[in-house]
């Protein structure tokens, strides 16, 4: 079996957001990297997003300017033609927008001309591991690795089993993901969500059904969350990916968790209208200068910080107990790193007592009717601060 010391060359097919970020750490960590479009424009502008990155790390010292060059010069190519990327590589991982057709038909084509023991990888944020590696010849090569956004930034990757995946590759790109200076975390089982998405999903559904409902104004919560030091709050982060990214995301849950998380009616009705947000500078908000229009003045005690944080341990608990991660640690880890967050769930409510997060997750359930939302008997008993120990 292949170890991570015989990966030379990386090939990236897509040179979107995702794309390029993921080739711009691979050369940085020293690895040849050839990344693969459709379109020549597609990849120049991929190119061009590597060097204004590269460029703000010269700019701020981090990096010699003689080490940029030999990156955009040496170590990352470009090609229009799949046969020529994937030649000789390792390791191809793969980029290209969530239609799980147009992934499947691309992983048919690498089967077929990448090497027999190349690791096959799949950068989905959703899409389910095992399907789309179902048209892969000798699918124990191929797993899922999930990046966050900015790629260049985000130090958290999932590294997710398939049915059929082996432990000798998923060792591998443990391995290859900690040489590009990032975290790895094992996702034991292919499921919607993986990890972080996952235990983001209910506060999802709890922030569309708050809209719906309308008896407090976005602004009310996003203050709380601004005074207690967010970086940027729950209606905020909404609007900033996107109303039409963030109906999608409740869409596919609603398809594979549960009919309940389908989007309400404020944000279907925001989308139809087409108020996405920041990118059409309104949607929840107003947006001026790339900066939602908030009135931190209202602030509410009706549904707090404690509330949204109640939800994501419930759910913490339910990923544990499914058998996604290895251990509530790992947990941890990944939404601490995947969320940019202070800490995760099960170190957050550690000092709670088990009545408080109860009576918040009943009040939600109550009120919303949403099953997501009604407490898991370790969070009740408070064997949840126990969990696999």
């Amino acid at each position: 079996m292949m170890k991570v010391d015989d990966v030379k060359k990386i090939a990236v097919i897509g040179s979107g957001a995702m794309g390029h970020g993921i080739a711009q750490v691979c050369a940085v960590a020293g690895f040849n990297v050839v990344m693969k479009d459709v379109k020549r424009e597609f990849l120049d502008n991929g190119v061009a997003k590597i060097g204004e990155s590269l460029q703000f790390l010269v700019d701020k010292g981090k990096m010699q300017a003689g080490e940029m060059r030999k990156i955009i010069n040496e170590r990352i190519k470009t090609s229009l033609d799949t046969a020529e990327a994937v030649r000789d590589a390792q390791v191809v991982i793969e980029a290209v927008p969530e239609k799980m057709d147009l992934k499947k038909s691309v992983f048919k084509e690498i089967s077929e001309l990448a090497a027999v023991d190349a690791i096959l990888a799949t950068n989905t944020s959703t899409m389910s591991i095992s399907e789309i590696g179902s048209v892969v010849k000798k699918p124990d090569r191929f797993l899922g690795l999930h990046f966050f956004n900015p790629v260049n930034r985000m130090k958290l990757v999932e590294v997710i089993y398939g049915d059929r995946s082996s432990h000798a590759a998923i060792d591998l790109m443990c391995e290859l993901s900690k040489k590009i200076d990032k975290l790895p975390v094992r996702v034991l089982k292919d499921r919607p969500g993986f990890i972080v998405n996952r235990i983001n999903a209910p506060n999802q559904a709890l922030l569309s059904a708050i809209l719906d409902e309308g008896k407090m104004k976005p602004d009310e919560m996003d203050a709380v969350m601004k005074k207690m030091g967010a970086k940027m709050a729950p209606f905020e982060t909404a609007d900033f990916v996107g109303l039409d990214v963030f109906c999608h995301t409740l869409e596919y849950y609603a398809n594979t968790l549960s009919p309940q998380y389908k989007p309400g009616t404020y944000l279907t009705d925001k989308v139809a209208k087409g108020e996405l947000g920041q990118k059409t500078g309104k949607g929840i908000y107003l947006w001026e200068n790339g900066k939602a229009v908030i009135d931190l003045s209202r602030e509410t005690q009706d549904i707090t910080p404690l509330h949204l944080l109640a939800v994501q341990v419930n759910e913490a608990v339910k990923v544990f107990k499914e058998g996604l991660a290895v251990s509530t640690e790992e947990i941890d880890t990944a939404v601490k790193f995947g969320m940019n967050a202070f800490a995760g769930p099960f170190v957050l409510a550690s000092g709670m007592q088990p009545e408080q997060l109860t009576e918040a997750l009943e009040f939600l359930y109550k009120r919303f009717g949403l099953e997501m939302l009604k407490p898991e008997k370790e969070i009740r008993d408070g064997s949840f601060k126990s969990l696999g120990k």
